[in-house]
């Protein structure tokens, strides 16, 4: 069964490296758009907000304000130590920034493997100042706000689901820093500037791959308009939420596809994540079951709120 495994893989790599060849100037296309998306969209908004993120959690500045929201939240998801920090920093900062966060936060004992385990499930959030921007090409500002709120919304749900996992002995392996002075963050600077120059170069490769992916298989095959948007929210969710106005389908229809996309998060998500938790013992599994619930409970939600409370 492994030596079929490696036929396999052996045969995909072939035949990929001879689709590079033959269709050399889709690949250097790709490659040059998926830089200029990464360059103009995704490294202004990420590179400040993964130097924030790292200063905030390992200086501790946001302490006083957590430690009265920490026993809410632990009380109602189940979870230990400054887990409150990472669902804010989260919400704020948008995906994948949520998995650095919960690294940093392993990695600076603010948080337990538990509790890590079970953030990773319910902190996906897309930013929303891009989801707002985007989604406005296609919907009004109605439909708009509401995609985004159940979007929001359905991370509690899922926290909800997830709260009984085991939590024993959450709390031994989370330090107490409650001494904000001692941290000097002008040390921390230089450090938390390499992290983030590390992560959104691997980033820019991941989005790079799945455009060549994307734009290799566009071209080969011969899809419908639908099939196409779908296909791109697999691989990547800005580009099919830009299409989404092209479609002559009923707005729910558009709706519905939107939110979907959303909640997937897309493969290039999906690899970024993984990436960036692979050196810990956070488990990416939580984060895909994570995904499908906010997919199902999702849909479930807007079309419960679409057809008996209609907004």
């Amino acid at each position: 069964m492994n030596k079929l495994k490696n036929y396999f893989k052996i045969i995909f790599i072939f035949i990929f490296i001879y689709l590079l060849f033959k269709y050399n100037n889709i690949v250097n296309k790709s490659v040059v758009d998926a830089t200029y998306l990464w360059f103009k969209k995704v490294f202004p908004s990420l590179f400040i907000m993964f130097i924030l993120n790292d200063i905030i959690i390992n200086s501790n500045i946001l302490n006083n304000f957590t430690k009265f929201i920490n026993p809410i939240f632990n009380k109602i998801f189940n979870t230990f130590g400054n887990s409150s920090l990472s669902f804010l920093l989260s919400i704020i900062s948008g995906t994948p920034s949520s998995a650095f966060i919960l690294k940093e936060m392993l990695n600076n004992s603010s948080i337990s493997i538990n509790d890590a385990n079970k953030l990773i499930s319910f902190t996906y959030f897309s930013n929303p100042l891009f989801l707002y921007n985007i989604l406005s090409n296609t919907f009004n500002k109605k439909i708009t706000i509401k995609i985004i709120l159940i979007h929001y919304i359905t991370n509690i749900f899922i926290g909800l689901l997830f709260r009984k996992k085991d939590n024993n002995n959450n709390n031994k392996t989370i330090k107490n820093k409650s001494n904000i002075n001692e941290i000097n963050i002008i040390k921390l600077l230089p450090s938390s500037i390499n992290k983030s120059i590390n992560t959104l170069f691997m980033i820019l490769g991941t989005i790079v791959f799945y455009m060549i992916i994307t734009n290799l298989i566009l071209n080969i095959f011969n899809i419908n308009n639908l099939f196409n948007i779908f296909l791109r929210g697999i691989f990547e969710i800005t580009q099919s939420l830009n299409l989404l106005n092209n479609l002559n389908y009923p707005s729910i229809t558009k709706e519905l596809m939107a939110l979907s996309i959303i909640s997937f998060g897309g493969l290039s998500i999906h690899t970024q994540v993984l990436s960036i938790i692979n050196d810990t013992d956070i488990s990416y599994k939580n984060f895909l079951i994570g995904r499908i619930l906010h997919f199902l409970l999702g849909t479930i939600t807007y079309i419960f709120i679409y057809y008996v409370i209609p907004c």
